[in-house]
């Protein structure tokens, strides 16, 4: 993987971005735009936008120690949570609506209608976005040419290292 060089502060400082600034990764047929890490929260929080149009589910998986929110800032998503102790759901979230994703819970979700997407997770989350996702200065929707779809292998070998554990054969439903 290319390494992008941070338009973050690399300790705790004040600072402004602009819609299109932070760090931008392309992961499947999505932009997340990362804008404040865990350098910058003093391993407290992650913060980051997604932006996508509809397409296929992310594959389900679990964060043995992070907690993840979706925000649903324009469009839809479909959301998939099951706790593995009864609360097993899924539910439609647009412009506004909230999900919150406890450590633990296989979740999932997909975009309905093109959009963005607030999330705020547990410090460190983001380095799963850098460690599998392709660096690009370009904002917005990815374009098909600009898709990168990691292996499977790849995407469980650095998600063991960074929180995400896949759940192979877990089917969602709707």
């Amino acid at each position: 993987m290319t390494e992008i060089v941070s338009a973050l502060p690399a300790t705790p400082a004040p600072y402004f971005l602009d819609q299109v600034e932070g760090d931008k990764l392309v992961m499947f047929d999505q932009l997340f735009t990362l804008v404040t890490t865990r350098p910058q929260t003093e391993g407290q929080f992650d913060a980051f936008f997604t932006d996508g149009a509809p397409g296929r589910p992310v594959p389900p998986h679990f964060h043995a120690h992070t907690h993840e929110t979706f925000f649903v800032v324009e469009g839809a998503i479909q959301l998939w949570l099951d706790d593995r102790n009864g609360f097993r759901e899924t539910r439609i979230l647009e412009a506004g609506g909230f999900g919150y994703v406890p450590k633990d819970t296989i979740h999932s979700y997909r975009i309905v209608k093109t959009g963005r997407i607030f999330g705020v997770t547990s410090a460190g989350f983001s380095d799963f976005f850098r460690a599998v996702g392709k660096p690009t200065d370009t904002a917005g929707i990815p374009e098909p040419a600009d898709f990168h779809i990691p292996s499977p292998e790849f995407m469980a070998q650095q998600g063991a290292l960074h929180d995400v554990n896949f759940v192979p054969g877990y089917e969602l439903w709707d």
